[in-house]
């Protein structure tokens, strides 16, 4: 009797620990968090800032505290000029110079409400080793040192009293200073190698993350873990170098993570650069960067309302609010949402001139437009438009977009489209990729919601007849005291029982595979690349026996619609693309004209059932009579949605 007490009460105390601790710590046990609640797909915009100590002295960068250690650097130049010798004037000088004088909680918090951001908050620690909280894990921290005041508390609570989600971001996996398979690495790596003296400083060797590497890896996990119990953030995001924290520590944190929120009640998220942590773990952010086409899972850009440094430093030039507004409506048709980063003074003042671009941002948000952005999903495909980005990822650079470019989100019941113009509707408004057959009403945001008109071209598409919104908005000043250099985005919206995307519409996107004639590898003597102008096919094809031959990667599996540019003067023919055991036939009608290629679009799709590299063959369709046609290249569409 005794033993079967004694194993119910151990059942039952297993049971209770486990419903108070649901994540274990193992990647199996951590996938099951959701890690992208509805909250934060809803939420789409977020404000961090890069400020700290290496705002003091404003120059280059927030990577001042490493490249002033980098001997002949324009950094250490300027440290020298300025401040003196580093190994006299070492970065930790610089800690009673960042005072926060004039730093308002409330009044940050105000602003990024009226931005539109719906979560906020700080760069809790950067790679320089210093604290932005109250902290006993390191004395290097801003409620003991500099401001002497619990700035991630102060922002915690201003924040989140404004309806907004909290967010900290940690970027101190690079601030261990350690030899990492013979090399010394780390961010202070520099002061290692060329001023050494200054690790002397127990105190200085400690903020420089000069410690064997179990001690720093102990105080990783410590500082996240007192930000995590004192302050409970909605999102911990995450800088590079994670991957160089053992797994072990890596879990720890996420198991304690996960399971401080289960208790709160809260639903949270940690995201990553790259796939530092799995997928169903955490949400991919890229830097700077974006998806270059509409994704299956949800991620986040980071990017900085400069065009320089993340800090602010003397003559930081700041985007407009176009750029900003265009980026945010590109990252959230592809399935991302946008944190975007601002750069206070040392003394806590943020610029006018980037309070201007936030106000401005939220007037497009808030005043009219946010209908399109808050609370929505993709649809099936993200846009259509010339604009077209170099790659995906990290770092994609400057993206201008025209008023022809158009981005498309949709409700989350999906009874509505927008259709988001990046520019100002001058005349009739082409949307190529919709379908009118399914709309029966489309109106634009503003001034409560105008009806306007529409019609179906010949091909199906969807046509609007925009009003003249430039003489609009000269006429109502009270409009938000607009000119028309200030239009910077519309919205159409759809409605009807169902959006269907045009047939044609996949041929735009980014992922299009295409055949084109250069890249073919002619089967036969006599075919070959000939160039009209800036037109390059494949001519003097007049044997029926030659063939082309490509080699294709397929990254997305499913079902490709295919067309094909060709041009011919001498007899209507038929032409055949076959791959893998699937083909569709090419009809191609005698057009009396060998330079002016035509789009020809077979009745049947091709489908792949994997990724993987595929060799494609265009050749005669057996049994009809050939006659020579030019061949300028072979389009696959991928597949719709995600």
């Amino acid at each position: 009797m005794r033993r079967e007490l004694f194993f119910a009460i151990a059942l039952l105390s297993t049971c209770f620990a486990t419903a108070q601790q649901p994540y274990q710590q193992n990647w199996e046990s951590l996938s099951k968090h959701n890690e992208a609640p509805e909250w934060f797909r809803d939420a789409k915009f977020g404000i961090y800032f890069h400020w700290g100590v290496y705002s003091v002295p404003a120059f280059g960068s927030e990577w001042y505290p490493r490249n002033m250690y980098l001997k002949g650097s324009s950094v250490n130049k300027h440290h020298i000029e300025t401040w003196g010798d580093p190994s006299e004037f070492g970065y930790e000088k610089f800690v009673p110079l960042f005072r926060a004088e004039k730093f308002d909680a409330d009044e940050w918090a105000d602003l990024f409400v009226k931005s539109g951001a719906k979560f906020a908050g700080p760069v809790a620690e950067h790679h320089d080793g210093f604290a932005m909280w109250d902290s006993d894990v390191t004395p290097w921290n801003a409620a003991d040192m500099g401001p002497k005041r619990d700035i991630t508390g102060e922002l915690a609570k201003a924040i989140r009293a404004r309806g907004m989600k909290f967010v900290t971001s940690f970027h101190h996996a690079r601030n261990s200073l350690w030899q990492n398979g013979g090399n010394w690495t780390g961010h202070y790596d520099g002061a290692y190698k060329n001023y050494p003296s200054v690790l002397e400083d127990a105190g200085v060797a400690q903020m420089f993350g000069y410690m064997p590497r179990k001690q720093f890896l102990d105080a990783w996990y410590g500082k996240l873990e007192e930000v995590i119990d004192q302050y409970q953030p909605d999102i911990i995001w995450f800088d590079s170098w994670l991957d160089q924290i053992d797994e072990s520590y890596q879990q720890r944190f996420l198991q304690h993570y996960f399971n401080s929120a289960a208790k709160w009640g809260k639903e949270v998220v940690v995201t990553t650069k790259g796939l530092d942590f799995p997928r169903d773990v955490a949400v991919e952010d890229f830097e700077k960067g974006r998806a270059d086409d509409l994704t299956p899972y949800p991620w986040l850009t980071d990017d900085t309302l400069s065009w320089g440094s993340w800090s602010y430093t003397e003559n930081l030039e700041i985007k407009t609010a176009k750029t900003v507004i265009h980026t945010l409506i590109d990252i959230v048709s592809k399935n991302g949402q946008l944190l975007l980063n601002i750069s206070p003074m040392a003394d806590g003042t943020i610029p006018g001139n980037q309070r201007k671009v936030l106000r401005e941002i939220g007037l497009w948000l808030l005043f009219t437009n946010g209908e399109a952005i808050y609370n929505t999903r993709p649809w099936l495909i993200y846009g259509e438009g010339p604009t077209q980005m170099r790659k995906g990822g990290h770092f994609v650079g400057r993206v201008d977009y025209t008023r022809e470019d158009i981005r498309y989100t949709q409700s989350k019941d999906g009874k509505t489209l927008y259709a988001i113009m990046l520019g100002v509707p001058n005349g009739d408004v082409t949307l190529k990729s919709v379908s009118a057959s399914g709309i029966t009403n489309v109106s634009m945001l503003g001034i409560g919601q105008w009806q306007v008109d529409w019609s179906s071209n010949e091909l199906g598409q969807l046509v609007i007849q925009a009003p003249d919104l430039v003489s609009h908005f000269e006429e109502t000043p009270l409009y938000l005291n607009h000119s028309p250099k200030k239009l910077v985005a519309y919205v159409f919206v759809l409605t009807g029982p169902d959006f269907e995307v045009h047939p044609d519409a996949m041929f735009g996107s980014n992922n299009v595979i295409r055949l084109s004639a250069e890249n073919a590898v002619v089967e036969g003597g006599k075919a070959g690349t000939e160039t009209h102008g800036e037109l390059t096919n494949i001519g003097f094809w007049n044997d029926a026996n030659e063939k082309l031959h490509w080699l294709a990667y397929i990254k997305k599996p499913g079902e490709y619609r295919v067309r094909g540019t060709f041009a011919t003067a001498s007899g209507e023919t038929k032409v055949r693309l076959s791959v893998e055991g699937q083909s569709v036939d090419f009809e191609i009608p005698n057009w009396g004209d060998w330079r002016t290629p035509q789009v020809v679009k077979p009745s049947g799709t091709i489908r792949f059932e994997k990724p993987g590299v595929y060799k494609f063959t265009l050749a005669p369709t057996p049994g009809v009579e050939w006659h020579a046609i030019n061949v300028f290249s072979i389009e696959l569409a991928p597949p719709l949605g995600n």
